[in-house]
């Protein structure tokens, strides 16, 4: 057992974590060996894989373990945690894989090791510590225990990657599975448990004519930014301005389309700062009159509201712009919401 080989680097009321060694690799194989069945679902199996990671540890590479204090059976590994690609320099970030094994899996032993690894990894490197500001983990959405574990540590989701690993689908043939990321940075930890994930509401002004691809431009953005897509004339039953209240209720924000003339100007700024939006910080992106159409003066469309940064959609030959956009033209527009449009005047 690992109290006759040496110190822990960190030590609870339950475990102890240490970089592994040689002398852990044959109960590191009789623990892969009784967890074969649980962990196939999810990753191969290869009970000789520590041994082979053993000459790649470095500053850059860590495989910890976490041991029992009390151990049951023929050996006390309760999982084991790789520290990988780590990236030094302005990034200071790492990739974390984990493992955790029977006859200990699900009684939380785990999770008090991998919280005594993370305050290793984030610790400066003169105490000991690996000295990371950020450490992510990819877990198939499929694996509900496993990332239960990482939200309870106060990770937070950070993204999906579409077939991003060559793995055990569910049927246990291979295939590109899908991720979900997950994260932590050194100055949130230690975070609070299932802490609320950090969004940023992206919000923007579809304004439009009749017969000026507003709507369609619109739709297209927001299933390009991710968001939903609140129609002034779209909403039912909700009362005057109830996209507003939607949008205020949105964690990630929205867009707004509908035909807003000047004399929408001022509604349509209280309807934003009623969704918690600034005005000033709302892109507005305009579509005049169609092809061959006259200027829309009934509401005097053909002019932005002037509240925030705008951009002009779509212009097409003669000055008036295409039927639709193309997917270029929306995803630049995108790009733009994102990082936040330049004022008006330099456009």
């Amino acid at each position: 057992m690992f109290a006759d080989r040496g110190p822990f680097q960190a030590r609870g009321d339950r475990v102890g974590v240490a970089v592994a060694g040689e002398l852990d690799i044959a109960p590191y194989r009789r623990a892969v060996e009784q967890s074969r069945q649980r962990l196939a679902r999810w990753n191969p199996v290869d009970p000789d894989d520590l041994a082979s990671a053993l000459p790649l540890q470095s500053r850059g590479r860590r495989t910890f373990l976490i041991h029992a204090l009390t151990p049951q059976g023929d050996h006390d590994i309760v999982g084991k945690v790789n520290i990988s690609d780590v990236v030094r320099g302005r990034f200071e970030s790492a990739a974390m894989g984990y493992d955790a094994y029977d006859p200990y899996a699900g009684r939380g032993l785990f999770a008090e090791g991998l919280r005594l690894i993370l305050n290793l990894i984030f610790a400066p490197e003169v105490a000991g510590g690996m000295g990371l500001h950020r450490v992510q983990a990819a877990v198939q959405p499929g694996n509900i225990r496993s990332a239960g574990l990482l939200r309870s540590l106060g990770f937070h989701h950070e993204g999906f990657s579409a077939r991003m690993l060559w793995l055990p689908d569910a049927t246990g043939s291979e295939a590109w599975c899908d991720h979900d990321s997950y994260a932590m940075l050194r100055d949130e930890w230690p975070a609070q448990p299932y802490r609320q994930a950090r969004r940023r509401k992206v919000v923007a002004l579809v304004n439009g004519a009749v017969g000026s691809g507003a709507t369609a431009l619109a739709r297209e953005l927001a299933v390009e930014l991710g968001v939903p897509l609140f129609l002034r004339d779209g909403v039912r039953g909700g009362g005057p301005d109830s996209w507003w209240t939607l949008l205020a209720d949105s964690p990630v924000g929205g867009v707004v389309a509908g035909r807003f003339g000047s004399q929408d100007a001022r509604s349509v700024a209280e309807g934003l700062r009623r969704a918690g939006v600034s005005p000033e910080a709302v892109p507005e992106i305009s579509c005049p009159s169609a092809r061959g159409a006259p200027p829309d003066r009934s509401t005097l469309m053909d002019h932005p509201l002037g509240l925030g940064p705008a951009v002009v959609a779509g212009m097409g030959e003669g000055g008036y712009p295409d039927e639709r956009a193309s997917r270029a033209d929306v995803v630049r527009i995108a790009l733009l919401v994102r990082t936040g449009l330049p004022p008006a005047s330099e456009i």
